[in-house]
């Protein structure tokens, strides 16, 4: 018998039920159809399966996994073949420990350095972004794991992720936010993709037919399974409609919702029987999985490699690093001995081990003398710490002071206030400073900050979130083991206001303006000129390499790269390409290939970037489609700003690429000049819906609604930082859902927060 014949024999209720998980991480489950569930698992850089029951936010602790560098480490590697190792390993461990989907990787485009969710997210660049995600997808499922990329899409804030609504016009939305899926999802062949929180103009991206049905299946082809975020779904039928196969987690009351509609008519089942197939195919899949053993020691040692190689040396003044044996050399800061290697929220990984700093440098042959804690790690003044780093570095050559963001600063569910570093740790750079030593900053953040206190030190190596190995990577490099060769995935601007979206980023809670349009990143700071402390594309070496005979033909361009020092080592070369645009005053120059050489000393490499399907095309608003043609200029450089080769290719303009639907012009103006207001609420007046939020309960007439938004403001001050960043603007709905509500007890909630307090009470109490 055929899945759909087994689908036609099922009743509606019961293809209904099908459409969410069975459990918090398992999806649907169905014996009249061998539907089995699947293990699902965070992972975008290490897996995190519960070993018990989770709390409610799912969140329970986990069984130990690698913990590799996050994401916006690893996009500094620039390196495609370590990515697809990487997502190898997590794949693998995955099959290992009975996961089915990895829920990863994300590739939103870091729009703001202030996202706190930056560190799980590759680039402010959309086609580095898609490169590298399209090889952590081969990569997961070459074990037979399903990668489901997130968050689709135009997820670029933390602050009230839940309803506010992305206004971006259609040539940024093609361009900047959806490129990088398109690239992962015809490159990297996924099995899954997860929707986003957010609205895109006016409509929730979990329901938004265009952009899943239209988009992401009819243009690109996809036909895997949609998932929802966990509790991102907040209308049922319209996600069902949309395209979306399977809501999560577990929701006991949306299954009579969608029944409902498909008995009235207004839902197709054939949609509904098609969602099921893709789950059908999903449970086969995971029962296919083979079972495998893991090398934990290899997959740390991967790690290490990764972080080695994702360490970028920003400034190496008089040629500080490498240290030498003969000099001695003390340790300074809280991140030496307690790193920084990992981001929070739902990406915690339990690492399987955990090296360090200190213990690396100990064990190294450097001179090292001693370690001193030297600041609070939380900003707080601390006299006696910062007087102990100072007696040691007295009797030392060089100081290597470990800086970085505390653990609350970058996190899910809440954006930064600022870029800076906390002023203790300035404070004791510039006391270290004023002893005439030798200073090597090592920062451990996952992105951007404010680096203007750069001219006290003499070297500073970024280690972003470097994973479990991290600390080994970075002794190796400034021991000389390790030559540096990342580079920088984003743009670190001079000033905090330089940021293109900065005076309008977190301004709102529930609209976010895309004004900046396409000038993201290093397109607006290139494009207008405006300077920046270091480059996209930046990074330094230990070596030199000279590029020449620079060419290039209809195919793509070549050079020659020459290790001119006397250090082995890898650099990395960069295509940009500027595109004519007659409807922009200024064009920006963007990458379009890329390619990382590693080189020993005085070796030379022919290197060739072939121009793909994303090089020449640019979105024509007017027609609603790519088209490609006129004048072009191609550069390749070290950077997104230090060119050594330009070169122009002119050709006339062909048909269109691809067309959209012509409902698209529609969908978007209708939407784009929506209301920016928030209404304006008094006690008593609020009529609840499940898309209420928590907060504005207080404003509802039921007794029920008041005292729920009085336990939620106590739990918004709980020392669970996710839970407490959240709670103000979750939608009823979310709790519900949580909470294992069914339909009953769903409607009895509403109707009490609605004032009808027995008859929504006896609901919720007794389900029916």
């Amino acid at each position: 018998m055929t899945d759909k014949e087994k689908i036609q024999k099922l009743d509606i209720a019961t293809k209904a039920r099908l459409l969410t998980g069975s459990s918090f991480w398992k999806s649907a489950e169905c014996r009249q159809i061998d539907l089995n569930p699947a293990l699902m698992s965070d992972g975008p850089h290490g897996l995190r399966v519960q070993d018990k029951l989770p709390n409610h936010l799912g969140m329970g602790t986990s069984l130990p996994s690698t913990c590799f560098p996050t994401a916006s480490s690893m996009a500094c590697s620039w390196d495609i073949s370590l990515g697809e190792e990487l997502g190898a390993a997590l794949g693998g461990e995955a099959a290992h420990m009975g996961v089915a989907m990895v829920l990863g990787p994300g590739l939103n485009i870091k729009r703001s350095p202030k996202c706190g969710r930056n560190f799980e997210y590759f680039s402010e660049d959309s086609y580095l972004s898609g490169k590298l995600a399209a090889a952590y997808v081969r990569g997961i499922q070459s074990a037979g794991v399903y990668s489901c990329i997130k968050h689709f899409a135009v997820n670029s804030r933390e602050y009230a992720r839940m309803v506010y609504d992305c206004r971006v016009d259609e040539q940024t939305l093609r361009e900047t936010y959806l490129t990088g899926f398109e690239i992962a999802v015809k490159e990297g062949k996924p099995a899954a993709v997860m929707t986003a929180y957010n609205k895109l103009n006016g409509t929730y991206c979990n329901s938004d037919e265009y952009l899943i049905s239209g988009i992401l299946r009819g243009e690109w082809g996809f036909d895997g399974l949609v998932v929802s975020d966990w509790g991102g779904t907040y209308d049922k039928v319209a996600a069902v409609r949309a395209g979306v196969d399977l809501e999560m987690p577990r929701c006991d009351f949306s299954a009579e919702e969608v029944q409902t509609a498909a008995e009235r008519g207004e839902l197709d089942p054939d949609i509904i029987d098609k969602s099921i197939s893709r789950q059908l195919a999903f449970s086969r899949a995971a029962q296919n999985i083979k079972e495998r053993g893991v090398d934990w020691r290899k997959n740390a040692e991967l790690a290490r490699r990764c972080a080695e190689n994702s360490l970028v040396l920003l400034k190496n003044e008089g040629n500080a690093l490498p240290l030498n044996n003969d000099e001695k050399v003390a340790l300074v800061g809280s991140f030496a001995n307690n790193p920084r290697y990992q981001g929070a929220g739902s990406s915690l990984v339990n690492p399987t081990s955990l090296d360090n700093i200190l213990g690396a440098m100990q064990s190294s042959p450097l001179n090292f003398v001693g370690f001193a804690e030297g600041f609070d790690r939380k900003g707080g003044k601390n006299a006696k710490l910062k007087e102990r780093a100072l007696r040691l570095a007295e009797g030392v050559d060089t100081v290597v002071l470990c800086m970085g963001l505390p653990e609350g600063m970058e996190l899910e569910s809440a954006d930064r206030a600022h870029l800076q570093l906390p002023e203790n740790q300035i404070d004791l750079l510039k006391s270290l400073s004023s002893l005439g030593k030798k200073i090597v900053v090592v920062l451990s953040c996952g992105g951007v900050v404010d680096t203007s206190w750069d001219i006290y030190c003499s070297a500073l190596i970024h280690a972003h979130l470097a994973g479990q190995s991290g600390g080994g990577a970075v002794v190796n490099a400034l021991a000389g083991k390790v030559n540096p060769s990342g580079r920088l995935a984003e743009s670190y601007p001079l000033h905090e206001g330089d940021v293109p979206c900065d005076k309008i980023y977190d301004k709102y809670a529930y609209k976010m303006d895309f004004a900046e349009g396409i000038y993201v990143g290093y397109k607006y700071y290139n494009a207008l000129g405006v300077p920046v402390k270091y480059p996209f594309g930046y990074g330094l070496s230990y070596t030199t390499f000279v590029y020449s005979d620079a060419c290039a033909d209809e195919k793509g361009v070549y050079v020659t790269v020459t290790n001119a020092g006397k250090v082995d080592g890898a650099t990395v070369v960069q295509m940009y390409v500027r595109a004519p645009r007659p409807e922009l005053e200024v064009p920006p120059a963007e990458l379009k290939g890329f390619k990382k050489v590693f080189l020993p000393a005085g070796a030379s490499e022919r290197v060739f970037i072939p121009f793909d399907e994303y090089t020449f095309r640019v979105w024509d608003n007017a027609a609603h489609c790519w088209r490609q043609g006129g004048r072009y200029t191609v550069y390749l450089g070290e950077n997104s700003r230090d060119f050594y080769f330009e070169h122009t290719i002119s050709f006339g303009w062909p048909p269109a690429i691809c067309g959209a639907p012509k409902s698209y012009e529609q969908y978007f103006n209708s939407h784009i000049s929506a209301d920016e207001s928030r209404p304006e609420y008094k006690k008593g007046h609020l009529i609840a819906t499940p898309l209420t939020e928590i907060a504005d309960l207080r404003y509802c007439k039921g007794v029920v609604a008041r005292l729920f938004a009085f336990i939620a403001r106590l739990y918004s001050r709980s020392k669970d930082e996710l839970l407490s960043n959240s709670m103000n603007h979750l939608p009823i709905r979310f709790i519900m859902v949580f909470l294992h509500f069914n339909a009953a007890r769903a409607r009895g909630f509403i109707e009490a927060c609605n004032g009808h307090f027995f008859k929504g009470v006896k609901k919720i109490l007794f389900g029916k």
